[in-house]
């Protein structure tokens, strides 16, 4: 497969990549004759297949609010995929568990990760799609959450370090004609860009 710069940012690629293998995996799962979910509900059994099985600790990796995973947990129980029970060591939160019921579907949806994987590593090669699962297996670190962050990361001008931010004073009171300017030079501007 001949490579291409497709992508201006690297996310937008692994946000296709992810909707291949979703797209992939729905219509197989379909295809062998169970009722597709939709992608938050795929999401979630994907992380409760990989032993996740507390809703904040879901909601946290999801980055999705508890009322949402409430909402698709819930879903889940209406199609006996999952069940929902008090957690026996903290009784204000609840274990999500597999039902017997959904073994046809958790099969049918192992078995079709498992050819959507092999599909892959055909088309693009052995060595790429192995440095490709290599990557993705890496720690990339904490998640970042401010401009702080950035910079204890290194990503400040090559040198992890960034040029301190100039003081600024209080901003001069604007009256009806320096708004009016100022709209101009900012409609100029944005016409400028197209």
């Amino acid at each position: 497969m001949a490579y291409t710069d497709r992508h201006t940012y690297l996310m937008a690629g692994l946000l296709e990549g992810w909707d291949w293998f979703d797209n992939g995996l729905q219509d197989l799962v379909k295809a062998a004759g169970f009722r597709p979910l939709n992608k938050s509900q795929s999401m979630m059994v994907l992380y409760m297949s990989s032993g996740v099985s507390k809703p904040i600790e879901i909601a946290r990796k999801m980055r999705l609010s508890r009322q949402a995973i409430r909402h698709i947990s819930n879903q889940l129980v209406e199609m006996d995929i999952i069940t929902i029970a008090d957690n026996p060591d903290d009784g204000r939160s609840k274990i999500l568990s597999f039902t017997e019921r959904s073994t046809g579907i958790r099969n049918a949806a192992a078995q079709a990760i498992r050819d959507l994987e092999k599909t892959l590593r055909a088309r693009i090669g052995p060595a790429e799609y192995n440095q490709l699962k290599h990557i993705l297996n890496m720690d990339w670190g904490p998640v970042i959450k401010s401009p702080r962050d950035l910079r204890a990361s290194g990503n400040g001008h090559g040198t992890g370090k960034t040029a301190p931010a100039a003081k600024q004073g209080p901003k001069p009171r604007r009256n009806a004609n320096t708004r009016r300017a100022g709209l101009v030079q900012k409609k100029k501007r944005q016409t400028s860009l197209v």
